[in-house]
């Protein structure tokens, strides 16, 4: 059944918390020069209001880009910028090139019900937003056994629509997605074969398995551009300790917590210039990331492995952090306070630490991203505070000795969280100790 869902206007009160993009110029990444055309509203975070479910097509959910046809080779950037959860316009293809299809791997076996597509919005000139998106799905491989999930036809939206979604024709397990782009909506007589196709997002819902920790997080590796592999990139230095990260990103000292097979860490360099990272390891011990430094817009990262690299000064001088002052990244349910599965082992290794640290008058502070009013984010962000209080008091640490503390979306650690990585940074307990 073919849906149209949320206006505009009441976007902000209906979305409710969720859990790469390329980085540089406009021309290098896909997006619009702004000055090329009126942005569509903004559109992010999107959640549904009649399920609350989350987009599992998002590569800060673990979501991989493995391939694509139709457009030139090693221009994956904007396979990258169709899941990187922020609906902004990606420029696709031509009328003239023919279809074009991206292959994703998700982290672990996925059931989807519906999919979505954001801000299918149009621009003077000879330009269009794509008009068929066909998604399939396999659990054999990213090159057979694919199946068609849903088949979208997309009309314009007015000015009281946001997202076109799509109940799944199929509701089966997969591991692959394909998805394919063709035709334009609107191609004006004379402008045939010179009217460029854009695209927003795809986003899909369901239900996806549980991974089991990744170890990969530990190692030393060279993080260069995902699609410029030959060159160049900055060292990475990380050592896990079961859910807990630490290293260096060149002169960013970081630390983090791994949450299944997804990996979220910040720092900050000798100049006091941030750092976030999306980890994600594949199953073949593969690392893939998205990076911002100093909170500009993130990038996709490859970890390549390089004999003798050159240790970084932060590596010479880096020692194991302490768990006070440093945030904590605990997955919960959307829009809830109850903390999923994935994230018991990075409850024990802060118990642990806390423990073994000696820490007394400790206060944990829940930070949200900015779906949502920034009253209900205050009062999410203190549910999930106190619920990880809960869970160490459970585990033994003395009530007195612990709070909960909410501060919403009022300390972002990246602004604006216009894309999923960054929202997921944003997401985060930090750990404070008197």
């Amino acid at each position: 059944m073919r849906k149209t869902l949320v206006s505009f206007a009441s976007l902000a009160a209906l979305m409710l918390l969720a859990g790469p993009s390329a980085s540089g110029n406009s021309a290098e990444n896909g997006r619009t020069p702004e000055a090329a055309y009126r942005a569509p509203p903004v559109v992010r975070g999107l959640v549904t209001q009649e399920s609350g479910a989350a987009d599992l097509l998002t590569f800060a959910r673990g979501v991989l880009f493995v391939a694509q046809t139709g457009l030139a080779s090693g221009s994956g950037s904007a396979a990258l910028l169709a899941i990187d959860g922020d609906p902004y316009r990606l420029a696709l293809t031509t009328d003239a090139a023919g279809p074009v299809e991206f292959v994703y791997k998700l982290p672990a076996t996925t059931t989807f019900e519906r999919f979505g597509v954001p801000a299918v919005v149009e621009q003077p000139g000879n330009v269009t937003f794509v008009k068929s998106v066909t998604v399939s799905g396999s659990m054999d491989g990213p090159d057979s056994g694919f199946q068609e999930l849903a088949a979208f036809e997309l009309e314009t939206h007015g000015p009281d629509e946001s997202v076109t979604e799509l109940d799944a024709q199929v509701s089966v397990p997969v591991r692959w997605v394909k998805v394919r782009f063709e035709g334009g909506i609107n191609i004006e007589p004379g402008d045939e074969g010179r009217t460029a196709i854009w695209f927003s997002e795809i986003m899909g819902y369901g239900t996806q398995e549980a991974r089991e920790l990744a170890l990969a997080f530990d190692g030393e590796w060279d993080l260069r551009l995902t699609e410029r592999t030959d060159l160049r990139g900055i060292p990475l230095e990380l050592t896990q300790d079961g859910a807990t990260i630490f290293g260096c990103y060149g002169d960013h000292r970081l630390s983090g917590s791994v949450n299944g097979a997804i990996a979220r860490a910040t720092g900050e360099d000798p100049q006091g210039r941030t750092g976030a990272l999306i980890l994600v390891a594949d199953e073949d011990g593969s690392i893939h990331a998205s990076v911002s430094v100093n909170r500009g817009r993130f990038g996709a990262r490859t970890a390549v492995t390089v004999p003798e690299l050159a240790p970084t000064e932060c590596a010479e001088i880096a020692e194991e952090p302490v768990v006070c002052g440093t945030n904590v990244y605990i997955n919960f349910d959307v829009n809830s306070a109850a903390i999923r599965p994935e994230s018991e082992q990075v409850l024990a290794d802060v118990f642990r630490r806390l423990t073994e640290e000696g820490a007394t008058a400790v206060s944990i502070r829940g930070h949200t991203s900015t779906e949502g009013t920034a009253e209900h984010n205050l009062d999410l962000s203190q549910r999930r505070a106190q619920a990880v209080v809960d869970d160490f008091v459970e585990r033994g640490f003395e009530p007195a000795a612990i709070s909960a503390e909410g501060l919403g979306e009022s300390q972002p650690l990246i602004s604006p969280d216009s894309n999923e990585s960054a929202r997921e940074i944003n997401r985060r307990v930090e750990i404070s100790c008197g």
